[in-house]
């Protein structure tokens, strides 16, 4: 038994030994209790880490008896886990800080000994080097705290100072959604400390509201979507290569990395007529990898007629290597690709608004498939949505029946008028392109 747990007599069960102490200012023991004076009370916390305990004296307002005043002070040392025979164990225990469980964490997963909570699989190292990130601003805030002390008025500490926290431009250095993740990431930390049975060692109840968490609306999330008179403007000013990945990822809904990781002899039928997504491409690698973002990820797309017509000609005489490549046949950047042409358009455009990226063209593609008669399991297929419903898995013949889909796919079209350049590509001719459809990155 712990030196501040005893047995109770009536149930044999450990319990804390303190109450708790109550009192009135000038009011000495035996004196008569007066409702009309405030009451205090004082308790003693345990130190984490420590062998000692430190006294925290609360303010329990006017109580009309000592025994009300009791049930007072009862609260409040609830709330700070006073009672709470597991928080008394967790103060107890030898400190481990948050920079160290954060580093034993980071690399757990990336050694694949921590998996995914729900899909049981190795978590995948873009995800592991954002935790990476979150895991160096917090220990800059509470790195050498010991976990056993990061509760809420910690907590509400950090996510004050992250709203605090502004750009050279006067903007606000975090968003919601990033703040939100962020305290995930401290959350998940915390949890990562497992008892002898796997449960979390560290019991921690989060008042969300107290520490004044945002709450992230996807509705107020910013995603810039263009018309379809937009998308054939920006194609207009796109040249050669360039021009070529933003309709490709117009007409296919394919994220940029699996684009740019389209392999011609392994990803593409040899009449262009579908897309075989297998991988992506690796952030901040320059290399492609098997596994994509999500399992709904490995689909195969079909492609409108024209659209095929333009990829045909765009491919040329090439058998093998990227479909979107450098001049020495590497893997090309969607940084470079944003520098050296999309950003300049959107600007030119006057849509060169925070957050306006590739992604355009994916939300063009989802917004040219909901208004058509294609089945919603269809159109999750195709841009490659995860989806658990009974629908995704009794209609699973419609998306396995090619026909129908390359039917279906003609129906659609594309959504936008094609430029002149690609106009001419769909005719066989080689306008606007170098006849070996290289530009270095």
């Amino acid at each position: 038994m712990l030196r501040r747990v005893v047995q109770d007599v009536e149930t044999g069960k450990p319990k804390p030994r303190q109450r708790g102490y109550v009192y009135q200012k000038g009011r000495k023991k035996g004196d008569t209790w007066d409702p009309r004076q405030r009451a205090y009370g004082r308790y003693r916390i345990d130190v984490p880490g420590g062998h000692n305990q430190r006294e925290v004296r609360v303010v329990l307002g006017y109580c009309c008896d000592e025994m009300d005043a009791m049930l007072s002070l009862q609260e409040e040392m609830k709330k700070a886990g006073v009672l709470d025979l597991d928080k008394i164990r967790e103060r107890l225990s030898p400190p481990t800080t948050f920079r160290e469980q954060a580093a034993w964490w980071i690399a757990e997963m990336a050694a694949g000994r921590i998996v995914n909570a729900k899909k049981r699989e190795q978590i995948d190292p873009r995800t592991i080097n954002a935790y990476q990130t979150a895991v160096t601003y917090l220990n800059d805030l509470v790195g050498d705290m010991p976990l056993a002390s990061i509760d809420n008025p910690e907590a509400k500490t950090l996510i004050a100072k992250m709203k605090s926290e502004r750009r050279k431009d006067g903007q606000r250095r975090f968003a919601d959604k990033t703040i939100f993740e962020y305290f995930r990431v401290l959350c998940k930390v915390i949890a990562s400390v497992l008892d002898e049975d796997f449960n979390p060692f560290h019991q921690s109840r989060w008042n969300l509201a107290a520490i004044s968490l945002p709450r992230v609306n996807p509705k107020k999330q910013r995603r810039p979507t263009f018309d379809a008179k937009e998308m054939s403007t920006l194609l207009l000013k796109a040249e050669g290569q360039y021009l070529m990945i933003p309709f490709f990822c117009m007409v296919t809904g394919l994220r940029v990395s699996e684009a740019l990781a389209i392999e011609i002899d392994k990803h593409i039928e040899s009449d262009c007529s579908i897309i075989y997504v297998r991988q992506q491409r690796e952030k901040n690698r320059g290399r492609a990898k098997d596994h994509l973002k999500t399992e709904s990820g490995c689909r195969d797309v079909d492609l409108h007629p024209d659209a095929v017509e333009i990829l045909r000609n765009f491919i040329g005489g090439r058998k093998s290597g990227f479909l979107f490549k450098t001049a020495n046949g590497t893997m090309l950047d969607p940084g470079n690709i944003a520098r050296s042409s999309l950003r300049p358009i959107l600007e030119e455009m006057g849509r060169g608004e925070a957050g306006t990226g590739f992604n355009i063209f994916r939300r063009f593609r989802e917004a040219m498939l909901q208004p058509s008669d294609v089945r919603q399991i269809l159109i999750d297929y195709w841009m490659g949505h995860s989806n658990g419903s009974m629908a995704d898995r009794y209609g699973k013949q419609l998306v396995e029946d090619i026909e129908y889909r390359q039917d279906q796919v003609r129906k659609v079209g594309l959504g936008f008028e094609l430029p002149p350049s690609l106009f001419g590509l769909r005719l066989g001719l080689q306008i606007g392109l170098k006849a070996e459809h290289n530009v270095a990155a």
